[in-house]
């Protein structure tokens, strides 16, 4: 039987719906987490062998001992995972450790460090901002001389568009180096676009078995500075460029039994007036923001079982063919809005999956209250999105 600890399992929530989808394929799951027993939701108790709860999960030598703990009770350990951009490095350093299978620590940097990223893309052979990496003004006057603002800053090392700013004058960078943060920043020159995903699932040969695409109404590092609402889309008919980038992206990495989720700067070439891609970032995790909600509408799938179906068996074991659009909207109690909550349910009522309240440290990036949303035409998809964000 494999051993299979999933890190964190009580956050995100859905985390249960992994562990199941592992049991059910017959799968041995240990759950590491900082929550109390008593609180874990009753799906994931019902899929977890054994939960060993720590205090701090940020603290190693704590999760050290309960992984150590974990092994001394039911032996080896096959695979240790989270599904969670966060704990990557963690979970690179326990597999280092204990010899176990999977991405280990330092390689885990590539997944992680945005300036890393960058020469993957260039072995892909797919277009990237310039950037440089930034140790005072000096540097980013240097940068920004040759290439100009608006310029981007971020850390090299980050989850989502946290601490990220864009810069428009050397009067803005001076006064970010002042209070810049100590700890290794990226700097890159600002790219005009909205963002499109390639998502997917790859076995243990490194081939994909899933793949989809999300295309984003809005910059998602604009509605996180500017505390403003989220909306996307998966795209049916996903564009040929997207495609043929993430392939080549995941044979540079060369990443093998895992999800995945990078994402793309759709922006228009200045000179010649045509769309063109830009490789922003990698993710060796699932999509947040609910997205694997949506592919469980548009393609008819239980994704978390195609994830531990090709974890465990090599492929999915069912059909994952794209069925119809899905998409997500969002909305701030700051706003007013033209729609009622009521009367967004009761003219679309039908092509609404799920809405609910967001708490918590999540609700800036996702929104305040969400809708899930399924149709059979973009249009009709849009037409819901809109009504949704319509403001007064």
């Amino acid at each position: 039987m494999i051993n299979f600890i999933y890190f964190s399992p009580n956050f995100p929530t859905y985390g249960w719906k992994f562990c199941r989808a592992l049991k059910e394929n017959g799968v041995n799951v240990l759950g590491i987490g900082d929550g109390d027993y008593d609180s874990l939701q009753p799906e994931l108790k019902d899929a977890l062998t054994e939960y060993y709860r720590v205090d701090n999960l940020q603290d190693y030598d704590q999760v050290y001992r309960a992984t150590a703990c974990l092994i001394h009770h039911h032996g080896k350990i096959d695979r240790i995972q989270s599904n969670n951009e966060f704990w990557l490095t963690t979970e690179a350093m326990l597999r280092t450790d204990f010899n176990i299978e999977g991405v280990k620590y330092p390689e885990i940097l590539d997944h992680r460090q945005k300036s890393r990223m960058k020469s993957f893309f260039k072995k892909a052979q797919v277009p990237f901002a310039d950037y440089c990496l930034p140790q005072n003004f000096v540097d980013g006057k240097a940068f920004t001389d040759t290439h100009g603002f608006p310029v981007v800053v971020k850390p090299d090392d980050g989850v989502g568009a946290c601490n990220t700013y864009t810069l428009y004058t050397e009067s803005e960078m001076a006064d970010f180096f002042a209070q810049k943060p100590d700890i290794p920043y990226i700097m890159e020159t600002f790219i005009d676009g909205h963002v499109e995903t390639f998502d997917g699932i790859v076995n243990k040969n490194g081939e994909i078995v899933f793949c989809a695409s999300q295309v984003y109404h809005q910059s998602l590092m604009d509605t996180v500075v500017n505390d403003d609402c989220i909306m996307y889309h998966s795209e049916k008919n996903m564009a040929d460029d997207i495609k043929t980038a993430g392939y080549a992206i995941v044979k540079a990495y060369g990443i093998k039994d895992t999800f995945f989720h990078f994402e793309f700067f759709r922006t228009t070439d200045k000179k010649t007036g045509q769309s063109k891609i830009m490789a922003l970032e990698v993710n060796m995790r699932p999509p947040g923001g609910m997205i694997t909600e949506l592919y469980q509408a548009s393609h008819d799938v239980n994704i978390y079982k195609v994830w531990a179906d090709t974890l465990i068996k090599g492929k999915p074991s069912t059909d994952i063919t794209q069925k119809r659009y899905a998409g997500y909207a969002s909305r701030k109690f700051r706003f007013n809005y033209v729609y009622t909550h009521e009367a967004i349910l009761a003219k679309y009522g039908n092509n609404i999956m799920e809405h609910m309240p967001v708490e918590g440290i999540t609700a800036r990036a996702m929104g305040d209250y969400i809708y899930l949303i399924c149709a059979d035409t973009l249009e009709k998809t849009n037409e819901i999105i809109n009504a949704i964000n319509e403001r007064v």
